[in-house]
């Protein structure tokens, strides 16, 4: 199964910074990988990320997500339950048409398909 980035924009900023952060994609914890590629899916979630990551881990606690949109918010609450282990987000919020998009619900899936298979699911070539 091919995984598909929510849009250019959400490929551009994931490649870019895996290419630039993180030595061996593969080598990489999945949840780590899984979450990037949530927090990266929108943009404005992804400007309020980038002081919150490494090349290996996600600090959540120092995250802002004031002001953010609902689909910003349902990615951030799906990465940090990836990452972290935990269920931060349920299946009625994912199935509620009204919160959260379409686009965004499979770009959610999308990130629980890296974290059972990696990032080889993405076609990464090293």
């Amino acid at each position: 199964m091919k995984i598909k980035f929510k849009s250019a924009l959400h490929r551009k900023t994931f490649t870019e910074f895996i290419t630039a952060n993180v030595k061996d994609p593969y080598c990489s914890r999945y949840e780590y990988i899984a979450a990037v590629f949530l927090l990266s899916a929108d943009k404005f979630l992804w400007k309020r990320s980038r002081k919150a990551l490494t090349g290996y881990s996600v600090n959540f606690n120092n995250l802002n997500v004031v002001g953010i949109s609902t689909e910003g918010y349902a990615l951030f609450m799906a990465a940090k339950a990836i990452y972290r282990g935990g269920v931060d987000i349920s299946l009625n919020e994912l199935c509620d048409v009204n919160l959260i998009d379409d686009s965004t619900v499979m770009t959610i899936f999308a990130g629980v398909m890296l974290l059972r298979n990696g990032i080889g699911l993405l076609n990464w070539r090293t």
